[in-house]
């Protein structure tokens, strides 16, 4: 019996010197490090985004016209034709009756035919790339049938739907800011090249068109770009960078840094950029808010500048 109390006896101590242990080492642990910086003051511009598409300005659907069969015709997706260069030659059925038929005429006879049922060279109307090969070398072909598409894809268009509300800002712009989407390239801006004669009149848009010069063909038609410009702007308004800015279910959020710790802090915003963000309330020029870890930080928390 008196066995089993020390026993419970040493059980408890070593319980609680345990429990003293993680307490200690609870208390030595040095406070999260996290970086600041300063609620500041600067203009902001409001940016509006439209979203675009490119398409082709000049291609052709090359047809022949007349009925017969191709020939001489070896393109593919991707080769490049000139204004006038022969693609293919069209046979027309009466010629290939002749071709049949000649070795009984005479000489005279055979002239006089083949002057009147000659092949028919197809030539190119445009210079570009050939995007797309709808028919091949033996196909016979009706008159009007799509053979070849070809378009030049050393100039584009970009095409965009303007809201109308903001169609006298567009107009007093020189160019726009286009940004590609899921396409590895630095934002360009481009000239605004026309606007639609008419307006959309259940989207209350007005279509834009601007040209994108495509001298290496890196763009293709079908690309979605983003189109920006500046509409207003907030003079000396207060700013701090986005990385300082939490969003939760809607509410937006900072931790302000007070001594060694941070208290988090409701905060009503404006304007929003992908790097800084206006703030319209609940923030004043000077205080200093944390703008790294923010997602692992909590009211309260004890912290420490880096």
């Amino acid at each position: 019996m008196r066995l089993t109390s020390l026993y419970l006896v040493i059980m408890m101590f070593l319980v609680v010197s345990c429990q003293k242990q993680k307490t200690s080492e609870q208390k030595v642990q040095p406070p999260l490090g996290i970086k600041v910086e300063k609620v500041s003051r600067k203009d902001l511009a409001d940016t509006i985004s439209i979203y675009g598409m490119i398409k082709l300005r000049q291609e052709a659907f090359l047809a022949s016209q007349f009925d017969g069969r191709i020939t001489e015709f070896n393109l593919i997706r991707g080769d490049q034709v000139n204004t006038g260069q022969q693609i293919a030659i069209i046979i027309p059925p009466q010629r290939e009756a002749l071709i049949q038929t000649i070795s009984g005429m005479s000489e005279e006879q055979k002239n006089i035919l083949e002057q009147e049922i000659k092949e028919i060279p197809l030539l190119s109307p445009i210079k570009g790339t050939i995007l797309e090969v709808m028919q091949h070398v033996g196909d016979v072909v009706q008159q009007g049938e799509s053979i070849v598409h070809i378009a030049n894809l050393s100039i584009l268009d970009v095409y965009g739907d303007l809201p109308v509300i903001y169609l006298p800002r567009v107009k007093q712009l020189k160019t726009l800011r286009l940004e590609f989407i899921d396409f590895p390239h630095s934002p360009i801006y481009l000239p605004i090249s026309a606007f639609d004669g008419q307006v959309d009149a259940k989207k209350q848009t007005i279509q834009i068109r601007l040209a994108l010069s495509n001298p290496n063909q890196e763009f293709r038609p079908g690309m979605m770009v983003r189109l920006e410009f500046p509409e207003k702007v907030h003079q000396n308004t207060l700013v701090i960078s986005r990385s300082a800015l939490l969003e939760e279910e809607g509410i937006y959020s900072v931790f302000v840094f007070k001594d060694d710790h941070v208290e988090k802090r409701i905060v009503q915003i404006g304007i929003k950029h992908d790097d800084v963000v206006e703030i319209t309330s609940g923030l004043n020029e000077g205080e200093m808010v944390a703008n790294q870890k923010t997602y692992s930080l909590t009211d309260g928390m004890n912290v420490q500048i880096q």
